[in-house]
């Protein structure tokens, strides 16, 4: 979170499951959440259509070391404007949803 911190948006949550992150998205009801594909209770797969389904529905970075094609494709249809992988598409997070807001 630094490095968005860094680029100047603003971090207004963090969690550190499925549950966790889809309270915040209700209660806080971000512009833009950054979504880890592998969650210590869940897939991010299993929530991103929920968090995508949350109005105003936020722009959804999903952010993952397995960043296989199927893996891609699947995000992009349950509703992900972003994919990402972390092992060499880390910097470009904070660009694209500055972008996204823009």
């Amino acid at each position: 979170m630094l490095l968005l911190r860094e680029a100047g948006l603003d971090v207004v949550g963090e969690a550190d499951c499925a549950a966790a992150a889809l309270a915040l998205t209700r209660t806080l009801n971000p512009d833009a959440i950054v979504l880890d594909l592998q969650l210590p209770d869940r897939s991010g797969l299993e929530i991103l259509p929920a968090l995508k389904a949350h109005a105003p529905s936020p722009v959804v970075a999903v952010l993952t070391n397995a960043a296989q094609p199927a893996y891609r494709t699947r995000c992009l249809a349950l509703g992900a404007d972003h994919f990402f992988d972390k092992s060499i598409d880390f910097d470009a997070v904070a660009s694209a949803l500055i972008a996204s807001a823009a």
